[in-house]
């Protein structure tokens, strides 16, 4: 039942930022606003979840999982609402950012709740979810392109009700968790912030989930780029979609495996899948070349990003687990919106995508050598 509720409040509290991105293009055009508009309204929600999270950790810490999870819910299902009764383009903006704002105090409260309750099986509770993100990063997009053809505000409306539903069951079903008031002050964050920095491993740690959070957003970006000659639309779109599948997979079969094996091993076997995947992308000539590595790319970063939370989790306090985490994730994050940046300045003096796919795969040649020295962090059980 735990792992069960886990995965339908991630699945749903990713879904609130995805589901109307198909919809999104148009009814801001139709709302008045300009391509530049636009794009702030479709990227805002995302900015918003990576910015604030540094300083939303410590709201569960203080308050409890279960309260502050349970307000996240009901506030995105509210914003949601709102964008469905949105009058203006900036009144639609107003409100993805306030649905980012939900989102940025929901996803450290979620990540220690995982923590909390996983009992020393972190590796297939936080398996779990992460599978269940990749699962909506699939499912969402496509729910909002088919509502939006009934109506363009009907994706938004659908997923109001499933906030509320999720708002309902985290109410009813997450124990509450005593307050803490000092959690949530600034020398707590501070505490946590020096524990980040002055703790070599966790260096380590995002050094794994930054070979995902480097690759990934470039290959996203460029790889279709180079598909455009080697397949249509529908084949690309394949592609696409099997690369979410076995991250999916990789996050929940390797989850389970490191419980029972430890993190090291898969760790360090994620890191030539990687850089194998990204040699391959880059020298592919058709489609169903891209869609075999970039599958093997699902697997080997799915693996590496799932194991660098791990071992930070497997490491970090579980009275601290929200904010600390919260603010781990938000830093590693962070390569999401600096990897692409570096690759358009790349790409513009080079005018190619086959060299930037394959230094893509070059985090995880640092990344390597690095596993071989870590220490395992799984707790005996």
């Amino acid at each position: 039942m735990r792992l069960a509720l886990l995965a339908l409040t991630t699945f749903v509290l990713f879904l609130s930022t995805l589901v109307g991105t198909p919809a999104i293009p148009e009814l801001a055009a139709e709302l008045g606003a300009n391509a530049t508009a636009t794009a702030a309204t479709l990227s805002s929600a995302l900015m918003t979840v990576v910015l604030l999270q540094f300083f939303t950790g410590g709201l569960a810490d203080r308050y409890g999982r279960r309260f502050i999870l349970g307000s996240a819910a009901l506030a995105g299902g509210f914003t949601s609402l709102g964008c469905a009764l949105a009058g203006g383009w900036r009144w639609l903006l107003a409100m993805r950012v306030l649905g980012g704002v939900a989102d940025a105090v929901a996803m450290p409260a979620l990540l220690g709740l995982t923590a909390e309750i996983s009992e020393g099986r972190q590796g297939t509770f936080f398996g779990v979810l992460r599978s269940a993100q990749g699962l909506s990063f699939i499912l969402g997009p496509a729910i909002g392109g088919a509502l939006s053809f009934v109506s363009l505000r009907a994706p938004f409306v659908v997923d109001a009700v499933f906030s509320s539903v999720a708002c309902v069951l985290l109410v009813r079903f997450v124990p509450a968790k005593a307050a803490c008031p000092d959690e949530g002050h600034s020398w707590a964050q501070l505490r946590r912030l020096k524990m980040l920095f002055t703790d070599r491993r966790y260096y380590a740690f995002a050094l794994f989930c930054g070979v995902n959070n480097v690759a990934f957003p470039v290959l996203s970006a460029f790889l279709p780029v180079k598909a455009r000659s080697l397949a249509d639309p529908r084949q690309i779109s394949l592609i696409l979609a099997l690369e979410a599948v076995c991250f999916s997979l990789a996050c929940w079969l390797v989850g389970r495996a490191s419980d029972r094996w430890g993190r090291r091993a898969f760790v360090i076997a994620a890191q030539p899948g990687v850089i194998l995947s990204c040699a391959g992308l880059a020298l592919a000539q058709s489609w169903p070349w891209l869609a075999a590595w970039y599958g093997l790319y699902g697997l080997a970063g799915g693996a590496t990003f799932l194991l660098g939370l791990l071992m930070a989790a497997d490491v970090t306090p579980r009275a601290d687990a929200a904010g600390t985490l919260g603010t781990f994730d938000a830093a590693v994050d962070l390569l999401i919106f600096a990897a692409p940046a570096a690759a358009l300045a790349v790409h513009r003096q080079l005018g190619r995508t086959d060299p930037l796919l394959l230094a893509a795969g070059l985090p995880a040649l640092f990344a390597l050598p690095v596993a071989l020295m870590v220490s395992e962090t799984k707790k005996a059980t």
